[in-house]
């Protein structure tokens, strides 16, 4: 199939695919199924350009791509960019499946998000001379798809074509730490999750060995949604993939360990019982992790209480916590709409909710909360 040079409408779907997952493999059947394709490429890149997370190695890629996609028709995993010496910039690659079908119909297969910054790409024009781009929407994301024509009409004298599949939200950040953290991978093919714990591809280092050995299943599945939840916002904020991960990683690293044992760690006083792994974790994260990074151990510490002139990344954790999938409480769903939108915004919620949250239930609440409180919604701290 690979070598077949006489199709006629050929599909081009290119990613890091770190790791494959669902929604690629559903992409990939709805666009041969929508366009009527003779072919579709699946292009896994080597280097690319805008990735703040470095991908796993090519050839782990691109075995798994095989894996996932051994019994669906019209499909060929091609290595093309990987044994690249350039970067895998799309409009190179487009080049080299026209020169190798001159007269075929090509289609540039991407997600919403793609297509809203394809204007930002490298020599975006010699795509569209050769290629008509196909999007499909997904859950989440939203465009405006009159703004986009029209910049496509005014700039390239084309058009995009939107297909009808909606896809749903897959995060490649869970499932990465979910194997990290050595738990039961969503959202993959079984034989993809064999392949991952086979190889041990996202092997945990020194940090994930501590949180196995020292949280609860449960726990580790709620670290797991807080920093999926969490690197959402790493765009939106200019924060690094990786400093928001470490800090949602390690925010209840002291979450059953008892301060008693820690014999140079003072508990500040007044604390809540249930305040003081934030403290604590902290403290472990310092001197047990060895972590350096300031603004992480700031989130670590007040990922609970919260306080005046928190840091951005204390903002964001300390909503992740209570925003995150699995949290079932009243008001949990505004907060998520409100997620959606301005982090601000829904960090001086969540805090109005936890302060009112912990007076209807009559728990001691610790003096910074209710500071903060205070200074971000101008209200008494009584």
């Amino acid at each position: 199939m690979c070598n077949n040079n006489s199709m006629e409408k050929i599909g081009i779907f290119g990613g890091t695919f770190n790791p494959v997952h669902v929604e690629h493999v559903n992409i990939v059947k709805s666009a041969i199924k929508e366009l009527n394709l003779d072919l579709l490429y699946v292009v896994p890149t080597k280097t690319p350009p805008h990735k703040d997370v470095v991908p796993i190695s090519a050839e782990h890629r691109f075995n798994m791509l095989k894996l996932a996609l051994e019994n669906v028709d019209k499909v060929c995993v091609s290595d093309f960019e990987i044994n690249s010496t350039d970067k895998s910039y799309s409009y190179l690659t487009v080049l080299h499946f026209r020169k190798k079908h001159p007269n075929a119909k090509l289609y540039l297969i991407m997600g919403l998000d793609m297509l809203a910054d394809f204007k930002t790409w490298k020599n975006p024009n010699v795509i569209v001379e050769n290629a008509t781009i196909a999007a499909f929407n997904r859950k989440g994301f939203k465009l405006d798809f009159e703004k986009e024509r029209q910049f496509f009409k005014n700039n390239f004298n084309s058009d995009f074509i939107l297909n009808e599949y909606f896809g749903q939200e897959v995060s490649s950040t869970e499932i990465r730490i979910s194997a990290n953290l050595n738990l039961k991978i969503p959202n993959v093919d079984k034989k993809v999750e064999e392949y991952i714990y086979a190889n041990q591809i996202y092997k945990g280092d020194y940090i994930s060995e501590f949180l196995i050995n020292n949280l609860t299943n449960k726990r580790l599945v709620h670290t797991v949604n807080v920093a999926t939840a969490a690197v959402t916002k790493a765009r939106e904020t200019g924060l690094s993939e990786n400093k928001i991960i470490l800090a949602a990683l390690l925010h209840d690293c002291a979450k059953y360990l008892d301060y008693k044992n820690f014999k140079d760690f003072t508990l500040p006083p007044s604390v809540p019982e249930k305040v003081v792994h934030a403290f604590l974790g902290e403290h472990v994260a310092r001197t047990v992790l060895k972590i350096e990074d300031e603004e992480v151990l700031d989130a670590i510490k007040y990922h609970t209480t919260a306080k005046p002139n928190i840091s951005l990344l204390g903002k964001l954790i300390f909503v992740a916590d209570m925003v995150e999938k699995d949290r079932n409480y009243q008001g949990v769903e505004v907060l998520r709409e409100l997620f959606k939108g301005d982090l601000e915004t829904c960090f001086k919620e969540c805090l109005r909710e936890e302060v009112i949250h912990l007076k209807n239930r009559g728990d001691n609440i610790y003096p910074l909360t209710l500071q903060a409180n205070a200074y971000y919604n101008g209200q008494k701290g009584e």
